[in-house]
């Protein structure tokens, strides 16, 4: 018995070593002089001092940031009505409608941003603004995640149940959506946002063709200093993760604040 308990923990011990290792490594390396032997030669402050301190940094942070939310709730919107009405009044829309949400993953991220700035490139009309044509395209790329995040937190409260219940106490279809269901669904909206910001956050080609070096984000920043020495693209890694951490367990803090209200109000 204590073999069978003893044997997955190892295994899930040098997993975790595994996984950690690269970042560990990546960790030390920000704060050394140099390291050509076994042990680095010293350790220092400088290459952070040198990214905090340059002015394209933290505003590239923003950027990223900004570029990231506008797609979400746009995608957010638009996929949630969907389902909602899916699942209430049009059950077999429900497959078309998963085959058009999971279509970005069959469609290079290249060949959507080259094709969109070819049709749009030069229009009088809105989508031909760089900002805004990347703004949707993000959309379209994030689509499967906020899909399927969204997708099973429906199917999980039951949707049908509630309006129903919600009818019998005298409430409109439109109020129950918006004061039952969506509360209801926060946990799975805040999962879908959080791989949509991971999905923008890290993109590098599509910001690239679309938008040139006129909106720089890290990705871009870690191009260009791609001559700098390893230490400062390491400590520019490191923050950017750091940043991605803090909207995650701001997202994770909401999502179980949201839970254990649930729970209450079930127990009440």
């Amino acid at each position: 018995m204590r073999t069978k308990k003893v044997f997955p923990r190892l295994v899930l011990f040098f997993a975790a070593v595994f996984l950690a290792t690269p970042f560990l490594v990546i960790v030390i390396y920000s704060f050394v002089t140099g390291w050509a032997g076994i042990a680095p030669s010293g350790f220092t402050l400088t290459y952070y001092d040198q990214v905090l301190s340059d002015v394209r940094f933290w505003p590239s942070v923003f950027r990223a940031l900004l570029i990231s939310i506008v797609p979400i709730f746009i995608s957010g919107f638009v996929v949630i009505l969907a389902l909602y009405s899916s699942i209430l009044y049009f059950p077999f829309l429900d497959k078309y409608i998963q085959s058009i949400c999971m279509l970005p993953h069959t469609v290079n991220g290249v060949i959507l941003a080259i094709s969109a700035l070819t049709l749009y490139a030069g229009s009088p009309t809105p989508f031909g603004n760089r900002l805004v044509m990347l703004t949707f395209i993000y959309c379209v790329i994030i689509l499967p995640f906020v899909y399927q995040g969204i997708r099973n937190n429906l199917h999980a409260v039951n949707i049908r149940q509630l309006i129903e219940a919600a009818e019998i106490l005298g409430a409109g279809k439109l109020y129950a959506f918006l004061v039952i269901v969506v509360p209801n669904i926060v946990s799975g909206i805040l999962v879908a946002a959080l791989l949509g910001i991971s999905r923008i956050f890290t993109d590098y080609v599509v910001i690239k063709i679309i938008a040139g070096s006129r909106y720089l984000t890290p990705q871009q920043l870690l191009y260009n200093f791609r001559d700098k020495p390893g230490q400062f693209i390491s400590v520019i890694i490191l923050i950017t993760f750091f940043f991605i951490l803090l909207v995650a367990g701001v997202a994770y803090y909401l999502q179980n604040r949201n839970t254990g209200k649930a729970v209450q109000i079930t127990e009440e």
